[in-house]
């Protein structure tokens, strides 16, 4: 994986390297004196064997190098004929010389794109390098002439050019290029070559940066380069210590171009969605990856991809666009900019907690709201991310909650939702005041507390939903007898259709409430709610089938008969969602008239149920007195008012179970 300076490089941001490119070469210089000076004095030694070998360690470690099988190289080296030397590993010193030599160079040719005084001299530089790199020998079998090392570290007197000449002038232009940057501090950020309009910038940038910062305590990230490249201001910032994490702005007038990099797909959508309100636009297919206008994948700066939406340097490059409509609003988008990266850092650890104890896509939903609200998330990571909730959870139920229980599935999904805003929210304030882990603890349990003598009100929620396929079913059905009314025959096929839709449903919200209601202080007595709504459901399943085998000439008394008693379950389910609805709302410390009008509404739901007894038995009487003799008739006719009458009073006994429910939490009713 890129390091971030590899990063820049890879995306043509060289100027804002420079300062650390510079110390680079500086450090290569140093590696190369010694790698000359032991060619040099492995030669000398090989030509006098029996001399004292020659230890040059501290040279070694004090240039940087940490191969202590250097140390060996000088006394193993030895005369193979007049002229030719054998030295240890001499093919990989040679190597590394041409390659710090580079290094040397490279700073130079990065100034030189923005100074052109440079530009003839670095060109100049690069070519000499090559012609010493073309002259370097193979060194077969660790063998090198002598005439090649004394090329190599010699000073030449013929005007010749050497490598050592080479680098003593390299090392002056460094010291040169060094002395001409002047890297000055900008509220935090490190800048150079900047005019006085850019340093407005950078300031803008900062006091985002700052305002957000303290939110990652001690989590590396953030540190901030800029400077002058060309027509733009170039401001670098690295987003923790994650190679390849790295955001670029530059601006240009009122325009404003955010390069940033990443090799988290999911944290650049979350980078969109956090600039969303300045409506930046994105030359991104909306993979985390450009294109060329061609249809070629490019990674944002005409460089193929692999087509999946991943740079060949292994990170997604996502280039974002805006336009200021003055100065004011293009330092509020600096700033406003600067103030969101410090939501990046630790983004996808934290969301891989939360994932923990609910849904994926409401992990990011939540780290966005904290975002919005200027909450950080590395305060949870640092708190004890998951074991917050774990510790609360086992405190606060640790006999009602099974192990492995997700935390959506004991809250509900949007109650879970809302007491980790809440997690989030203390853990940030307590770990930014300094709080005990105790304190915090304790906190998060108090606030778990809240909802767990909540959570059967949510599924209160979720038995109204499975009420709301009751009432569908009910419905379907009188629409039928209305059918038959008319001499016309229900739709079989179609009726088998909503069967399974009704079924798919109702399974459903009970297998998804079934798994978490133990959970809750009333669980035994949702729990039965539950079995009384299924029975409902299957009752009504079987009649509205009866209802299709039901001839079109049925007795038009019947027929009215049949609509009668279809009203009534109609209104005892409408009735038993208004229970359940009320039932929600009332609290323990429910007022006196509210809890006398749900006992009111429990009551017209008890009197359905006679009503409905007394319509099934004036059906099977007209039935059995009725002229038809057609067994079959008589036979449909009995299991669909069965069906309908017994659907009815699992509905009312549904109904007295969340009487008692609500008495149980009102001991003053």
């Amino acid at each position: 994986m890129p390091t971030n300076a590899g990063v820049l490089e890879q995306i043509g941001e060289r100027g804002l390297l420079l300062p650390e490119l510079i110390s680079r070469g500086l450090a290569a210089n140093d590696r190369l004196k010694f790698y000359l000076t032991l060619l040099q004095t492995a030669h000398v030694h090989a030509q006098a064997p029996g001399q004292q070998v020659p230890n040059l360690r501290s040279e070694r470690e004090a240039s940087g190098i940490s191969d202590p099988s250097l140390d060996e190289v000088v006394g193993a080296s030895r005369m193979v004929t007049g002229s030719t030397v054998y030295i240890p590993g001499v093919a990989s010193i040679v190597e590394h010389v041409l390659g710090d030599a580079r290094h040397m160079v490279e700073p130079i040719a990065a100034a030189a794109a923005w100074r052109g005084d440079l530009a003839e001299r670095a060109a100049l530089y690069a070519r000499r390098l090559d012609e010493q790199a073309a002259r370097a020998p193979a060194c077969t079998d660790d063998q090198i002439s002598a005439t090649t090392i004394e090329a190599f570290t010699k000073l030449p007197g013929n005007g010749h050019d050497s490598m050592h000449q080479l680098v003593m002038d390299l090392h002056w232009e460094l010291n040169r290029l060094q002395a001409s940057v002047s890297v000055e501090v900008i509220d935090g950020a490190h800048a150079y070559g900047l005019g006085d309009s850019d340093r407005r910038l950078v300031r803008a940038f900062m006091k985002g940066i700052n305002e957000t910062a303290p939110l990652k305590f001690d989590h590396p990230g953030l540190e901030t380069t800029a400077t002058r490249d060309g027509d733009h201001l170039a401001i670098q910032n690295a987003l923790g210590a994650t190679d390849g994490h790295v955001v670029v702005v530059h601006v240009a007038g009122p325009a404003v171009t955010l390069i940033y990099t990443d090799v988290r797909r999911a944290r650049a959508k979350f980078v969109r969605d956090l600039l969303a309100a300045h409506k930046v636009t994105w030359s991104t297919d909306g993979n985390g990856h450009s294109t060329d206008g061609n249809g070629q994948n490019t990674d944002g700066n005409g460089r193929s991809t692999d087509g999946n939406g991943r740079s060949t340097g292994g990170f997604d490059v996502n280039v974002g666009s805006y336009t200021a409509a003055d100065d004011e609003g293009l330092e509020r988008f600096l700033s406003h900019l600067g103030s969101r990266l410090v939501f990046l850092i630790d983004w996808t650890r934290a969301r891989k907690r939360l994932s923990r104890v609910v849904k994926k896509s409401d992990a990011t939903e939540l780290l966005k709201w904290a975002a919005d609200n200027n909450i950080g998330h590395e305060a949870f990571l640092k708190a004890g991310d998951v074991k917050l909730i774990h510790n609360a959870l086992d405190r606060a139920a640790p006999t009602q909650i099974h192990y492995g229980a997700r935390l959506d599935e004991i809250l509900g999904r949007d109650a879970a939702k809302r007491f980790l805003m809440s997690v989030l929210r203390i853990a940030s304030a307590g770990v930014a005041r300094r709080s005990s882990p105790r304190l915090i603890d304790d906190e998060i349990e108090a606030e778990l507390m809240m909802y767990l003598q909540r959570s059967d009100r949510s599924f209160l929620g979720a038995i109204a939903d499975h009420a709301m396929v009751v009432a569908g079913i009910v419905e379907w059905i009188r629409r039928a007898i209305a059918q038959l009314k008319r001499h016309e025959r229900v739709d079989g096929s179609q009726a088998a259709a909503l069967l399974k839709s009704w079924k798919i449903d109702a399974d459903a919200i009970i297998r998804r409430t079934w798994r978490a209601i133990d959970s809750v202080e009333h669980g035994a007595q949702l729990r039965r709610l539950l079995s009384q709504g299924d029975k409902a459901v299957r009752a009504l399943q079987e009649a509205a089938f009866i209802l299709t085998l039901v001839p079109t000439g049925i007795d038009g008394g019947v027929a009215d008969l049949l609509d009668q008693l279809a009203d009534l379950a109609s209104r005892a389910v409408t009735e038993y969602i208004r229970c359940l609805e009320d039932a929600r709302d009332l609290s323990r410390g429910a007022a006196r008239p509210d809890l006398e009008r749900f006992l009111v509404t429990v009551d017209r739901l008890v009197n359905l149920e006679d009503s409905c007894d007394e319509a099934e038995r004036a059906i099977r009487e007209r039935v059995l007195r009725g002229p038809s003799t057609d067994f079959r008739e008589v036979y449909v006719l009995s299991e669909l008012t069965r069906g309908l009458d017994r659907a009815t009073d699992s509905v009312v006994q549904s109904g007295l179970l969340v009487r008692d429910y609500v008495l149980s939490i009102a001991p003053g009713a």
